[in-house]
């Protein structure tokens, strides 16, 4: 079975006590919600439980299966917030999707699953998803596909080749990822472009037998009576392909005009987005924005696929610059089905260095990102929706700054974002580390929080490593982060921060 949403990262066990950590009283900010009785064991024993079923959303139909827990390190920790000890009780998983962990006393638990914490007082989790695309084999070898086509519209500097598949959930940029016969301006076919099916996002083989197509999209610059450039959806090629891995194979087809049209019309608040940066990180840089208007089968929309983005219908990325835009209508063609559900997402990028010692830095890159249908984005000004916490600590330590001596039990703390109510926050944390001269980050834990602070569990933090970490702020109406984490609704938005560096 191709990899779920729910891969958990890291398998490595963690068992025993940690070091006593701050009490949840000690000079916590009055806005910053606490839950000190909730940490301590009050003497009921109760039994943690989980299902992961994943939902596969194909082109007509749809299957669930379950998720394999078999190999997934499962454990449920609890805090004393008297002593700041952490006790491990340790769980296991199964083959059908099911997780349990025994004999766990009552209040607030850490459930551990791989790298994957889920901060919550609750005793059943639904780590459930849904995937856009049929269960299959993904491609983990070279495998070319080489293209002949004729009926593009004249090649101009801007357009690009959007590859996907309905019913295999795969996409990517065919003529970007060429390694021969990229088009030339004015061309009216391919000839030979050739591109690596394995570099694709979710590559499931693609078998004809099981309704599988392979699809270009012409994807054409254009320009909007107001002036703003755009791309956008205007010619198709459908092909049946099948394929067996590290094998090429030749696909030969024409483009062709969707008959359905469409517009979309925004009012994009870029200014909004960009004045955010010094609140992911007073060093953050404001690097892009970005608008992609899309549709998808109803299933997937209102739940987390693998895909944020092609079949793209409209992308929105003129400039460099971060004034505000209104577009006026941005028409395109429509080859997807009409029952489908339009989606947008606006989304701003920001970025952080972090160099351990003389190695080149490595760049972070975080967003702030709003996702929701896309008649919303035509009804109000597009903006965000949530923003980055405020006053991060680490310990009681303002964390935007760099430490050291914060132990290897510590704790990160944070203020509500002063835009848009926060429904959830996941808190991610990374170890810097170095490879042929360069600084690299590597993710170690993901904790779900519904509280504004969370306790690093044992092992997370080791002695002699700098850390740094990125707290999301998440506006999911309807849904908890901390008991269902990979289940998603729309509207849905999130912000981060980043903070400095921090080590035991």
């Amino acid at each position: 079975m191709k990899m779920s949403l729910i891969s958990l990262g890291l398998m490595a066990g963690m068992t025993g006590v940690g070091c006593a950590g701050l009490d949840e009283t000690e000079a916590v900010p009055p806005s910053v919600a606490t839950d000190a009785t909730a940490q301590a064991p009050q003497g009921l024993v109760t039994q943690v439980t989980g299902t992961s079923p994943v939902s596969f959303v194909a082109f007509s139909s749809t299957e669930t299966k379950p998720y394999n827990q078999s190999t997934t390190s499962v454990l449920a920790y609890t805090r004393d917030s008297t002593t700041g000890a952490f006790t491990a009780y340790p769980g296991s998983g199964a083959a059908d999707g099911t997780i349990s962990v025994p004999n766990v006393p009552s209040g607030r638990i850490y459930l551990k699953l791989g790298s994957r914490y889920l901060v919550s007082t609750d005793r059943t989790f639904d780590l459930g998803s849904t995937k856009w695309g049929r269960d299959g084999t993904f491609v983990s070898v070279p495998t070319p596909v080489t293209v002949s086509a004729t009926g593009l519209s004249p090649w101009q500097s801007g357009d690009f080749l959007d590859m996907y598949s309905l019913n295999t959930g795969t996409y990517g940029y065919a003529d970007s990822n060429a390694t021969t016969g990229r088009p030339l301006s004015g061309a009216t076919s391919l000839s030979g472009l050739t591109f690596d099916y394995a570099t694709m996002r979710n590559p499931v083989l693609l078998d004809t037998s099981l309704g599988d197509k392979l699809s270009l999209a012409q994807m054409r610059w254009q320009t909007t009576a107001n002036g703003v450039p755009y791309r956008a959806m205007h010619k198709v090629m459908l092909a049946d392909v099948t394929q067996v891995a590290g094998q090429p194979v030749t696909v030969n087809g024409t483009f062709t005009q969707p008959s359905a049209t469409g517009t979309f019309s925004v009012d994009w608040r870029r200014s909004a987005f960009d004045a955010l940066h010094t609140q992911v990180n007073p060093d953050a840089v404001s690097t892009y924005n970005e608008i992609w208007m899309s549709a998808r089968p109803a299933a997937v929309g209102s739940a987390l696929s693998a895909l944020s983005g092609p079949p793209l219908l409209v992308t929105l990325n003129p400039d460099a610059q971060k004034t505000d835009l209104v577009t006026g209508p941005m028409a395109y063609n429509n080859p997807l089905p009409s029952t489908w559900q339009k989606m947008a997402f606006a989304i701003a990028g920001f970025t952080k260095d972090y160099a351990l010692g003389s190695a080149a830095p490595y760049s972070m890159n975080v967003e702030i990102r709003v996702e929701q249908e896309a008649s919303a984005f035509t009804a109000a000004p597009v903006e965000p929706l949530i923003g980055p916490v405020q006053s991060p600590q680490v310990n009681t330590r303002g964390a935007f700054q760099n430490l050291t001596g914060v132990g290897t039990d510590a704790s990160l703390r944070w203020s509500k974002p002063l835009i848009g109510t926060a429904t959830n926050y996941v808190v991610n944390i990374y170890r810097l580390g170095t490879s042929n001269g360069a600084t690299t980050a590597t993710n170690v834990a993901v904790l779900h929080t519904d509280l504004q602070s969370v306790y690093l569990p044992p092992d997370v933090l080791q002695a002699g490593q700098t850390y740094f970490a990125e707290i999301q702020s998440w506006y999911q109406p309807g849904s908890n982060l901390a008991t269902s984490p990979f289940k998603r609704a729309l509207p849905r938005a999130r912000a981060s921060v980043l903070t400095g560096t921090f080590s035991p």
